[in-house]
C-alpha cells in the first residue's frame, strides 16, 4: 500500500506514540455495523499500553448516544474515550466571554448536552448562532438563524463535512451543507470547530494529556482526518474502509503518512518488541 513515509520512519514515529485518535464511522464501523477487526485492533493497542480516543464530527448525537452506539457494538469504551465536534464546540464556547447565551440549531439530545453545560440555547439576544448537525432542521430555524447572523451575531458551526456516508454508495447531507444554506442567505461563513480545525485538536490533546508527537490519527477522510494531521504535524493513517478510495489519494492536497486497508493493518508496523 502506498505511503508517504518509509517503514523505518513509521516504526520510529510509532515508538513515541502514547495514544491513537480513531475516527468512528467508516473507520471503526460503518453506520450500525462494526468492522470485525476493530476490537482486535483496540485490544492490541491496550496491550501495548497505548490509549485510544474515538473522535467524531457527528454532532447529531449527544455524548450519551455516542457512548451507547459504540458500546452496543461490543466495543469497550468510557465516555471519556469519546469526543465529538459538539463537545469540542461546547469547550470552545466556554473559553469565550459572554458565550452562554446562544441560538442553537441541533437535535433535542444535543440541545440537552448544551443545556447541561450551562447554555441558554434560545436566548432573545444571543451572542452566538451555533449550528450542529441538526436532523430536525426546518425553514423556521433557518430563517431565525439568518436574521441573527445578518444582525452581526457571530456564526459558529460544529464541523464542515458536507455529506455523511451511511452505506457503500449512499450519502446524506451533513452539517456543512446546512451551514452553506445560512452562508448563501447571509454572505457570512461560520467558524468551524470540528475536524480538521485546531479547536478539535486542542480538545483531544487536553483529553488525552499528550503532545502532538505522542498521538496518531486514524481516519477514512482525506479532507478532515488526514488534513487535520497534516496541518498540525501529527502522524496520520488513512484507512480505505470508509469514504476515501485508493485512486483519490494521488490527486489530493492532503496526503496521509501511511495508507492501510483496515485499522488492524497498522499493527504490522509495530515490532514484536513493542508488546
Amino acid at each position: 500500500m502506498r505511503s508517504k513515509l518509509s517503514v523505518d520512519d513509521i516504526r520510529a514515529r510509532l515508538k513515541k506514540i502514547k495514544a491513537f485518535v480513531v475516527d468512528q464511522d467508516g473507520t471503526a464501523y460503518l453506520e450500525s455495523h462494526p468492522f470485525p477487526w476493530t476490537i482486535p485492533f483496540l485490544r492490541s493497542l491496550t496491550e501495548r499500553g497505548i490509549k485510544y480516543l474515538f473522535l467524531s464530527n457527528n454532532s447529531s448525537k449527544s455524548k450519551a448516544e455516542h457512548l451507547h452506539k459504540i458500546s452496543s457494538q461490543g466495543i469497550g469504551v468510557s465516555d471519556q474515550q469519546i469526543l465529538s465536534s459538539g463537545e469540542a464546540t461546547i469547550e470552545y464556547l466556554r473559553s469565550l466571554n459572554n458565550s452562554r447565551d446562544i441560538y442553537l440549531l441541533a437535535t433535542p439530545a444535543v440541545e440537552q448536552d448544551f443545556r447541561q453545560a450551562g447554555f441558554s440555547i434560545d436566548a432573545p439576544n444571543p451572542h452566538y448562532v451555533v449550528l450542529a448537525y441538526d436532523l430536525t432542521f426546518t425553514f423556521d430555524k433557518l430563517d431565525k438563524a439568518c436574521r441573527y447572523v445578518r444582525r452581526g451575531v457571530p456564526f459558529i458551526a460544529t464541523h464542515e463535512d458536507i455529506d455523511w456516508k451511511i452505506a457503500p454508495d449512499d450519502y446524506r447531507p451533513d452539517c456543512g451543507a446546512l451551514a452553506a444554506a445560512i452562508s448563501t442567505a447571509t454572505g457570512v461563513h461560520p467558524k468551524f470547530i470540528g475536524k480538521p480545525n485546531t479547536e478539535m485538536v486542542n480538545a483531544f490533546l487536553r483529553r488525552l494529556q499528550v503532545s502532538r508527537e505522542e498521538v496518531a490519527i486514524v481516519g477514512d477522510r482525506l479532507a478532515t482526518d488526514i488534513r487535520m494531521g497534516q496541518d498540525h504535524d501529527i502522524l496520520t493513517f488513512l484507512v480505505l474502509s470508509g469514504k476515501t478510495k485508493a485512486d483519490e489519494i494521488p490527486t489530493s492536497p492532503f496526503q496521509p503518512d501511511v495508507v492501510v486497508n483496515r485499522t488492524i493493518d497498522i499493527l504490522d508496523y509495530f515490532g514484536p518488541s513493542d508488546l
